[in-house]
Formats: C-alpha cells, sequence, structure tokens
C-alpha cells in the first residue's frame, strides 16, 4: 500500500509532497506552489507566521508600518530646514560656523542619551508601550524645532539646535528599549532574532517609499507656511498612527496599571480579565504610576515601592500615618481628606511583589469603609473588611495564569530593586524579624534615603 509523505512548514502549509512506488520504494518529490504574492509576503513576515508570534503582532507591524512612512516624510522637511539653517547654499556662511554647531549638538545628546537610559532604564520595560508612544512624541518635537533653524540667529540656532538633539536622543533610547520589550512579548517560539531581522526587513521598505515619496514633496513644497501646514498634518498621522499600533498590544505581564485593572475587577464582580480585555481598558499616557482609589472614587491616591528608610523617616504634614508589616512587606499608609500614599517596603527574598501590590489595591478599594473605625483597627481585626486570605490569592493568580498573565514577570518595580533584610545585614546568618534589628540593603545612591 502506497503511502504519501509531506513536508510542512511551522504554520502546516504543505512545502512538498512524496510518494512511494513500486518495490524500489523510489521517492518522488514534487514541490507544492507558493502563490508568488504569499511568497513576497513571507519574505517581510516570521517564519510559520502567524503561529509563531502574538495575535497583536500583525495589527501592530500594520500601524507601526503607517506611521513609518509618514516619519520619513517628515524626517526630509526637516532635514532640509537644518541644512538650510547650517548654511547650505548661503556663501555668507561659515562652514566651521556649521561643524561647531554640528559639534556641540551631538556631543550634548550623546550625554543625554547616558543620563536618560541611566535613569528611566528600569522603567522602560514595565512601561514599554508608554515610552514607545512617548520616543514619537519626542521624536516630532524635534523636528519641529529643526523647522526654526533657518530663521533663527547663530546663539538662538544652537539653542535650538541642542534642544533638538537631546529630544532625538530622547527618542532613540526610549524607541529602542520599547521595541526591544515588545519584540519578545510578539516572539511566541525563540524567534526572537528572526523577528527583529524581518522587522529591520519591513522598515527598509517603508522608509525607501517613504523617501520616495519625501523627495518629490520637498522637491515641490517650498512655502514656509505649506511646509508647517503638511508638518503638522504628517505629525498628526504618525502619533495617530503610533498611539494605534501600542493600544493593539496585548500584554501579558502586570504592571502596575494592568495590576490595579485586573485586582479591582475581581475585588467588584469577581471574575478574571484576559490580556485582551485589559488591553482595552488601560490608559497609555495616564495612570501609568497605577493610581489607585476607593470603591466610591472618595478616596485617590498611589502607591510606589519604597525603601525602608524612606518608609520610616517620610512624614508629611498633616497626613494620618498607619504602619503594617507582614511576611513579605512592610506597609505605610498616609492619609488627609480625599488623598491617600501608601508606601512599601518588600522583604529580602521576594521576587515578584504581586501579592504586596494585590493588598495594596484591596486597602485602597476598601478605604470608604475602613476609615469608620481607624485603618489600624480594620487591619489588625482578624478577619478585617476586604480580607483576602493567601490562599484565596494563589487561587486568583493561578485563574490569571490559566488565562494567559505571566506572573513571574516582574513589571510592577519600575527602579532599582531594593529588599528589606532583617538580622545582622549579611547573608546567611539567621534572619529574626524584629523592627528593633531591621537593617536594609540600599544602593551606594540611594543610601541618603536609607
Amino acid at each position: 500500500m502506497s503511502r504519501s509523505y509531506y513536508d510542512i512548514d511551522p504554520a502546516g502549509d504543505v512545502l512538498c509532497t512524496h510518494t512511494e512506488e513500486g518495490e524500489r520504494e523510489k521517492l518522488r518529490s514534487e514541490k507544492t506552489e507558493v502563490p508568488l504574492a504569499k511568497a513576497v509576503l513571507y519574505a517581510f513576515l516570521p517564519a510559520g507566521f502567524p503561529h509563531t508570534v502574538t495575535d497583536d503582532y500583525l495589527a501592530y507591524q500594520t500601524y507601526d508600518s503607517l506611521q513609518a512612512f509618514a516619519s520619513s516624510i517628515t524626517s526630509l522637511l526637516a532635514n532640509r530646514a537644518v541644512l538650510e539653517g547650517l548654511g547650505v547654499g548661503d556663501s555668507s556662511s561659515s562652514p566651521t560656523g556649521a561643524l561647531i554647531l554640528k559639534i556641540t549638538g551631538d556631543t550634548i545628546s550623546r550625554i543625554a542619551t547616558i543620563l536618560f537610559a541611566h535613569r528611566m532604564g528600569q522603567a522602560i520595560e514595565p512601561e514599554c508601550k508608554f515610552y514607545r508612544l512617548l520616543a514619537d512624541i519626542f521624536n516630532d518635537s524635534a523636528q519641529f524645532l529643526d523647522l526654526l533653524t533657518p530663521a533663527l540667529p547663530y546663539f538662538p540656532k544652537l539653542g535650538v539646535i541642542v534642544s533638538a538633539g537631546v529630544l532625538r536622543a530622547l527618542c532613540g533610547v526610549a524607541a529602542n528599549a520599547s521595541k526591544a520589550s515588545l519584540s519578545a512579548h510578539f516572539a511566541l517560539t525563540g524567534n526572537l532574532a528572526e523577528l527583529n531581522a524581518k522587522e529591520a526587513s519591513q522598515e527598509t521598505v517603508v522608509s525607501l517609499l517613504g523617501m520616495l515619496v519625501g523627495t518629490l514633496v520637498v522637491r515641490w513644497v517650498e512655502d514656509k507656511q505649506v511646509v508647517w501646514v503638511l508638518m503638522m498634518l504628517l505629525v498628526g498621522l504618525h502619533l495617530a498612527m503610533n498611539y494605534r499600533a501600542v493600544r493593539c498590544v496585548q500584554m501579558r505581564s502586570l504592571n502596575r496599571q494592568r495590576a490595579t485593572i485586573v485586582f479591582r475587577e475581581w475585588l467588584e464582580h469577581g471574575t478574571v480579565l484576559t490580556p485582551e480585555q485589559v488591553s482595552q481598558r488601560e490608559s497609555i499616557l495616564r495612570n501609568g504610576r497605577g493610581n489607585l482609589a476607593s470603591k466610591t472614587g472618595e478616596y485617590t491616591g498611589v502607591c510606589d515601592f519604597v525603601t525602608y528608610g524612606h518608609l520610616r523617616r517620610w512624614n508629611p504634614g498633616g497626613y494620618h500615618r498607619y504602619d503594617f508589616e507582614t511576611s513579605l512587606y512592610f506597609m505605610g499608609i498616609w492619609h488627609r481628606g480625599g488623598n491617600f500614599h501608601i508606601s512599601i517596603a518588600l522583604k529580602e527574598g521576594t521576587k515578584v511583589p504581586l501579592s504586596a501590590w494585590f493588598d495594596a489595591v484591596t486597602h485602597a478599594y476598601h478605604f470608604d469603609s475602613a476609615l469608620k473605625d481607624g485603618l489600624q483597627s480594620h487591619y489588625e481585626n482578624e478577619m478585617p473588611l476586604g480580607y483576602v486570605s493567601e490562599e484565596q490569592k494563589e487561587a486568583i493568580f493561578a485563574a490569571l495564569t490559566a488565562v494567559g498573565w505571566n506572573l513571574e514577570a516582574n513589571a510592577l518595580e519600575t527602579r532599582l530593586p531594593v529588599r528589606v533584610r532583617t538580622g545582622d545585614g549579611r547573608k546567611g546568618r539567621p534572619r529574626i524579624f524584629s523592627k528593633s534589628l531591621l537593617h536594609v540593603l540600599c544602593p551606594v545612591s540611594d543610601m541618603s534615603t536609607c
């Protein structure tokens, strides 16, 4: 009995068909025809698409390509203005002066790159959607500054060029880091390198098309007012496409905002939201810190992770203060009027502070009822209002994992993670959880806050 054999790709499409014939079992190969349009498309998509990437990949890449097209045209308009500002075509301009402008702008922009990467590097991955959009806001702002350079005297021009260079430096750091995080999200089968390579191919084609159209635009459009109007239209399109792109992304890690949305939904309705549902609710430009609110909305505030020294010493005037301690963290709650502030100092050994953030959301949610008897008595009761046991939290976390959330990724801390060690401050010694023997492990740069 003759059998057939098929070579298939990761998407399940047949590449070749093999059959057995006669006693000699001679194999005959027949290559399956692939339509030309499909073959060209596959040259720009990851192998095995769509099974090797997440469901939101195609929508994001579509909008990302459209924004890159608009950005290519605006870049040509801005570059022409910069060249005019540096004296290209003006016989009275000094090449040395233009070179000094260029060197000064590049030097300060590189310093800005280092400072921004040092200060915000750890915050980009948890908030990659925000920083991906922010990067293009920086870039577009720099291009508008470029348009001013031809009309300015030397020293104001120097300030504008330096400012535009700094904005581009911030754009470069935010864009590259956030794209890396997004690519890691899209790649499902360890195909991160290939996915980045194919994205580079996509950007190359889109940029070429944008340059061709932009060449015609800069050739025909000379009037300054028309250039400004055209820039505003293209920048509006650019930002709109960027916003649509990041709105399509369904991140599976729980940052502060997404965790707050998920936990509040469970507290209010007892349901667990999927990454797709949360992506439709989360804000891109607002509430990045995970702003908290009580059930009625009468009390609002924020929560942050701090060092133990900051938690113990921070005491703003006019606020009522409450201190709590669990096996995982120390928590301080400050309340005045309709505002509150929650600080959490995590204990050593805590890798992902999801449980602590859940408790903070719970405290905030029940703020209205808890204040009637005082937060301290509310917490110290055997079964305080809104109490959620560790067993219940484990069940909730299991349900979150079941619907697609990645609880292993720590997207809640946006600065260097600091933990509280109890005992004598040295590793390997017995740990005695006593407030009188409490010490904190801090980075050197944060010793002033410990």
